[in-house]
C-alpha cells in the first residue's frame, strides 16, 4: 500500500508508527497533521536514497567517461542547469507549457531584454529542451509536458550526484588503472597523429612530383606540336624569346654567311642551318657579328643555351 493511498483513506490501517509514537490514523482530520505526516514519510524516502549504489556497468561507464575527459583536448560540455542563467528553469517551464521555443515569448513572460532571452534559448537548445534555429519559425520543443521536464531536471541532479559519488569514493580505487590507460591512449594518439602527418607529407610530395611530370609532358607535347606546325609551314621557326629580342640586321647575317661559308662551324653540314649566338641571348649575348655563328639544327640543339 502506497503512502498516498494511506493519506486519502484507501485501505486505512488502524495506526501508523512515526518515530517513537503510535498515531491513530483514523482520527487524523487536521490538514496540518496530514501534511506533517506526509513530509516525514517523504523525508524517510529521501534519506534512503542518499545511499547510492553503483552497479559494475555504472562504474565501467564512469571509468570510460573519466578516461575520455582526461585525453580529450576539448572542454567538458556536461549539462548542469546550475551553470546557466538563474531564470533557466523558469524559462524552460514557460517554453514547455506553451510548447513554443521563442525568445519573444520569454521576453513577454519574464520581462527580459532580447539578448538575455536569446541566451536562455541558446542554453535550452544546448540541453536539448528545444531544437536548433529553423528560419523564422519558433524552435521545436522536445519535451511534451511539465512532468517530463521535472523528470529531466531530476535525472540531471541524480546523475550528477551519482558521478560525484563515483569521483569521491570509487575513482581513487581505480586511479592506477585509469592513469595507465590514459598514458597508453595519449601515446597511441601521438603515434596516429605522427603517422597522419607522414601520410599527408607523402601525398604532398607525390602531388608535386606528379605536377612536375605533367608539366614536362605538356612541355614536350607543345614542342612536338610546334615542330609539326613549323614543318607544315603553318608557323615560323621562332620561339617566344626570338620574338622578344631584336632582329639581326641583314648585313650582319650576310657577313656571317660569308665568313662561315654557309656551313655548320661544328660539323660542316649545309642542311637545316641556323644562326646561333655564341654567348646565348638569355645569358646576355648580343646580335653582333663576333657573337654569331652558323650551326646545323642538330649541333644547335646539342649546344642548347651553353656558351660556345
Amino acid at each position: 500500500m502506497g503512502i498516498f493511498d494511506f493519506i486519502i483513506g484507501n485501505n486505512k490501517p488502524k495506526s501508523e508508527k512515526i518515530g517513537n509514537e503510535n498515531i491513530d490514523v483514523s482520527q487524523i482530520s487536521n490538514n496540518y497533521i496530514k501534511k506533517e505526516f506526509l513530509d516525514n514519510k517523504i523525508t524517510d524516502v529521501l534519506d534512503e536514497n542518499k545511499k547510492i549504489i553503483l552497479t559494475e556497468d555504472d562504474i565501467q561507464k564512469y571509468i570510460h567517461q573519466e578516461i575520455n575527459e582526461r585525453i580529450s583536448n576539448e572542454p567538458e560540455s556536461e549539462f548542469n542547469s546550475s551553470d546557466f542563467d538563474p531564470l533557466f528553469q523558469e524559462a524552460a517551464i514557460i517554453i514547455v507549457q506553451h510548447q513554443q521555443g521563442s525568445a519573444s515569448l520569454l521576453q513577454r513572460k519574464l520581462k527580459l531584454g532580447y539578448n538575455r532571452a536569446g541566451k536562455l534559448i541558446d542554453d535550452l537548445e544546448l540541453t536539448g529542451i528545444v531544437g536548433p534555429f529553423d528560419g523564422q519559425r519558433a524552435r521545436t520543443v522536445n519535451i511534451p509536458n511539465i512532468h517530463q521536464l521535472e523528470l529531466f531536471f531530476q535525472f540531471d541532479k541524480i546523475e550528477n550526484e551519482r558521478f560525484n559519488h563515483f569521483k569521491k569514493n570509487i575513482l581513487p580505487l581505480h586511479e592506477e588503472l585509469i592513469s595507465s590507460k590514459v598514458k597508453e591512449l595519449i601515446k597511441a594518439q601521438e603515434i596516429a597523429k605522427k603517422n597522419g602527418l607522414k601520410e599527408s607529407l607523402k601525398q604532398k610530395i607525390l602531388d608535386k612530383e606528379n605536377e612536375k611530370i605533367e608539366k614536362e609532358k605538356r612541355r614536350q607535347l607543345e614542342s612536338q606540336v610546334r615542330k609539326e606546325l613549323i614543318e607544315e609551314g603553318l608557323l615560323l621557326n621562332l620561339t617566344e624569346a626570338d620574338l622578344k629580342r631584336e632582329l639581326i640586321p641583314q648585313e650582319v647575317l650576310d657577313r656571317i654567311w660569308n665568313r662561315d661559308g654557309g656551313r655548320c662551324v661544328k660539323c660542316g653540314s649545309q642542311e637545316k642551318i641556323e644562326f646561333d649566338h655564341i654567348i646565348p641571348f638569355s645569358k646576355g649575348g648580343s646580335n653582333t657579328y663576333r657573337n654569331l655563328q652558323i650551326l646545323c639544327e642538330q649541333c644547335n640543339r646539342q649546344k642548347s643555351n651553353n656558351i660556345g
